[in-house]
């Protein structure tokens, strides 16, 4: 195998590998799956594929939003144990929400740039099945996560207070986008997925399902037709422009990312893939948190010394059409730049899960199609962007 030269790239990040589980709906094929067990499924088969030990990775950092129940107890610890791996080997699970992933992509990459670890795994995971969105909340015993001292910041305004489908309502009423521009996104993003999915992707990991079966695809993609999206009710608001089409389903799933310094990859005889380059996080107003990736996105371009123009490839995590609507007016890109092979809209959300989903999507399609750079950006509850550069090695 070749080797690493690692002169001219000390201080930098590169990805060996990146993959992710198939996202399953809801109750579907992947319900019976423990996360633990899934997070040391897809562990298991990463350092397989990259032909590398578990024991030579120096740390886990998992992104899981709602840390109660299975998922509770620091799950990218447990998960490092379930695989198997070296019980020296440590773990972390972050929680920023939708971002979640996609922040512990960034720490276990700047770890590596600073120096302080040479071998990291990043990802997350989310099985929504079993602990459903919401979750956290449902024991009223030990208190709800809002004091009253935000209570009171944002009395009479809703703020980060409301759930997520107002919050996309209000970004598209600020913004004027109306329900046939959200709706042709949903419909376009389905079809994207169903043609990039018509063969496994390199990066989808293959699991085993109910019944003896394989599964090798996201479970929910399939053709819809324009009428069966524009046929649905609001959700969220009589007369609103969010429905069940164009905001993203929840699901179960993982997805992780193994990232080493040029001398480690050297040492281990792996070649890298792709390079992490600039990265940013920023907060937003948290009612109309959606918008946040716009920020973001900018802030890790001039951080690059980028322009717009400069990316080929552009990750824009849908939590919502509107997510995604809203970021095309403010950085006015060409939007078959954007989700090439669809989205959450198409696939379901596993919300800890999905930002580092993002990267594996961005990685594989910048060697598949041989291009040069990608920027991906996630926004989350609470009114928090992400963003980050990577660009192929």
């Amino acid at each position: 195998m070749p080797r690493v030269h690692s002169r001219g790239r000390q201080g930098q990040a590169f990805v060996i590998d990146a993959v992710r589980t198939p996202y399953g709906r809801r109750g579907g094929a992947l319900s019976s799956w423990h996360p633990v067990d899934l997070s040391a499924e897809m562990l298991s088969q990463l350092v397989e594929r990259a032909g590398i030990d578990g024991g030579a990775v120096e740390d886990v950092i998992f992104g899981c939003t709602t840390q109660v129940g299975a998922q509770a107890c620091n799950i990218a610890r447990r998960a490092v144990l379930a695989a198997g791996w070296p019980e020296r080997v440590p773990g972390a699970t972050v929680d920023r929400h939708a971002a979640s992933s996609a922040q512990a992509v960034h720490w276990a990459a700047q770890a590596v740039m600073s120096g302080a670890q040479g071998l990291v795994v990043a990802g997350g995971v989310e099985v929504m099945t079993a602990v459903p969105l919401g979750a956290s909340l449902s024991v009223p015993s030990v208190g709800k996560p809002y004091g009253q001292r935000l209570q009171d910041r944002y009395r009479g305004t809703g703020g980060g207070l409301v759930p997520p489908g107002l919050a996309a309502e209000e970004v598209a009423r600020q913004w004027s986008l109306d329900r046939s521009q959200l709706d042709k996104w949903a419909l376009e993003s389905r079809q994207r997925a169903w043609r990039a999915q018509r063969k496994r992707p390199p990066y989808m990991l293959a699991l085993p399902g109910p019944a003896k079966t394989t599964l090798a695809a996201d479970e929910a993609v399939g053709r819809s037709s324009a009428a069966e999206v524009s046929g649905l009710p609001p959700v969220y608001l009589e007369g609103g422009v969010v429905t069940a089409a164009n905001m993203a389903a929840e699901g179960d799933g993982a997805s992780a990312l193994l990232i080493a310094s040029a001398d480690r990859a050297d040492e281990l005889a792996v070649v890298p893939i792709a390079r992490l380059v600039s990265f940013a996080t920023v907060g937003t107003d948290p009612l109309v948190w959606p918008a946040a990736t716009v920020p973001a996105s900018k802030a890790a371009l001039d951080r690059a010394g980028l322009t717009a123009n400069d990316i080929d490839w552009w990750e824009v995590h849908e939590s919502s059409a509107v997510a995604v609507r809203v970021w095309l007016a403010e950085m006015k890109v060409s939007a078959d730049q954007v989700n090439p092979t669809g989205g959450a809209l198409a696939t379901t959300a596993p919300l800890g899960a999905v930002g580092a989903g993002l990267f594996v999507t961005a990685v594989s399609g910048l060697l598949d199609a041989g291009l040069r750079r990608a920027l991906v950006c996630v926004a989350a509850e609470g009114g928090m962007g992400t963003a980050c550069v990577l660009e192929r090695a």
